[in-house]
């Protein structure tokens, strides 16, 4: 979904994209740009009303009611699983390229419908678009995005799981496991901490939070979690803490 929406919103690569398929293509009659335009994609459900939206679903034979959607996503944490649960075993028509649309559609309404109650998707957003800022060097919108994220992550992951191997285990499908999430999160945190010393005192709850939600994650995180939270101790002078910290690892 990603590469499809990048592609449409960055003319110019697809067009090269375009020429170069062209070049391997005994089709020509197939015009690659066309077809990903002709795509459904998030922006464009995004520009359509929620009555726009449902008439399009009844339009392609979907049965969909806003009440039953909201019971029915009690019991799942992903839109598009959602879809493929009661959505996609109905017997819809989707001509041509509508068959997206569905999963699409049950995203977005998801965001407008209850919005309050996080979804895989909606996780996988925002830690993306996080990583977007930071490429661009807008550090602490990127972690302000991340901060979000780590509440939703832990909003969903049932308490039962103590490690973050078994947190990816129950949320498999984001672009960016949150294993190594968490560690670039506690990264990026204390390289904004020598810019910004309040970044210092926020690496220290996250370092903290990590520990107490998942006390059974490999040794070497929860090593560097303690090593982060100490050095930022050290950073904001208190060298007490820190050394006690420091003294867990040994």
């Amino acid at each position: 979904m990603r590469f499809e929406q990048k592609l449409q919103d960055n003319p110019e690569e697809l067009e090269k994209i375009g020429k170069e398929l062209e070049k391997y293509s005994g089709d020509r009659d197939t015009d690659f740009k066309e077809f990903i335009q002709r795509m459904w994609s998030i922006d464009k459900v995004k520009k359509m009303s929620t009555s726009e939206i449902i008439e399009k679903l009844q339009s392609m034979n979907v049965d969909f009611e806003i009440e039953r959607f909201k019971k029915q996503a009690q019991n799942h944490i992903s839109a598009i699983q959602l879809a493929e649960d009661h959505y996609y075993t109905q017997d819809f028509h989707a001509p041509g390229l509508d068959e997206d649309f569905i999963w699409l559609a049950m995203i977005e309404l998801w965001n407008r419908i209850i919005p309050e109650k996080y979804n895989v998707e909606m996780i996988d957003d925002l830690m993306q678009e996080g990583y977007e800022d930071i490429d661009k060097q807008n550090y602490g919108g990127g972690l302000e995005k991340w901060e979000k994220t780590w509440d939703m992550i832990i909003s969903i992951v049932p308490p039962h799981i103590k490690s973050v191997t078994e947190a990816d285990k129950f949320i498999p499908d984001l672009t960016q496991s949150i294993f190594n999430w968490c560690q670039d999160f506690e990264i990026e945190l204390g390289s904004t901490g020598m810019k910004d010393k309040s970044f210092y005192a926020k690496r220290i709850k996250y370092c903290q939070d990590f520990r107490r939600r998942f006390p059974k994650s490999d040794k070497s995180i929860l090593e560097n979690m303690l090593r982060a939270e100490a050095e930022s101790y050290t950073e904001l002078g208190d060298m007490e803490a820190a050394k006690k910290l420091l003294q867990e690892i040994d």
